[in-house]
């Protein structure tokens, strides 16, 4: 049997994950956020960059409280159609988020809130994704947002958020293709090292 393509997964993946209705989809999320809380990574960083959900996504709106409470710097990506790719700007409130590319909640772009690297703090990066493997890929919207932003900043640590329906056996991949460092569901937590 010949493997499916990265565009066929997405779609077969994207149709799964529409398929939950949203008291479903929310709690789901809540599992997840519950299990991400309680990390190492999450509870070290100094910094979160996380993404703003949409479409069914892993809702990410507990993680934005509690690490605002704990005084974490959050930040949330803004996307450059032109180059595809995004930065990161530092969001204290979600009511700064707009409506920007695709729908998508984004913080308006302002240079002295912008994210840069400080190899002094520790920075975790939540992940969204379409699908994941068994082996830490992902397949994202097919755009390569988070591959550029990623291959220039392999220190950061990243997790990604997804639900179980997501997760895949194999995926194709190239040699670029960044893995995650972990991948939380709502049914497990996958850890994978760096050889």
């Amino acid at each position: 049997m010949s493997m499916e393509t990265k565009a066929e997964i997405r779609k077969r993946i994207l149709e799964v994950r529409k398929g939950l209705t949203d008291e479903e989809a929310a709690q789901k999320s809540e599992a997840i956020v519950q299990r991400v809380l309680k990390t190492p990574e999450y509870m070290e960083s100094d910094n979160i960059l996380l993404y703003a959900d949409y479409n069914h996504e892993v809702a990410t709106r507990a993680i934005f409280e509690d690490a605002i409470m704990r005084r974490k710097r959050v930040y949330f990506p803004k996307s450059d159609r032109l180059t595809n790719t995004m930065s990161f700007y530092q969001t204290i409130s979600l009511a700064q988020l707009q409506r920007g590319f695709m729908g998508i909640p984004e913080p308006p772009e302002d240079m002295r809130l912008c994210y840069k690297l400080k190899p002094n703090e520790d920075t975790l990066v939540i992940i969204p994704g379409v699908a994941f493997d068994t082996a830490g890929f992902r397949l994202g919207y097919g755009r390569g947002f988070y591959d550029r932003f990623l291959s220039q900043k392999r220190r950061l640590s990243t997790m990604a958020l997804a639900y179980a329906c997501q997760i895949v056996d194999e995926l194709p991949h190239e040699a670029h293709d960044i893995k995650m460092d972990k991948i939380v569901t709502e049914e497990i937590i996958y850890s994978f090292l760096r050889i």
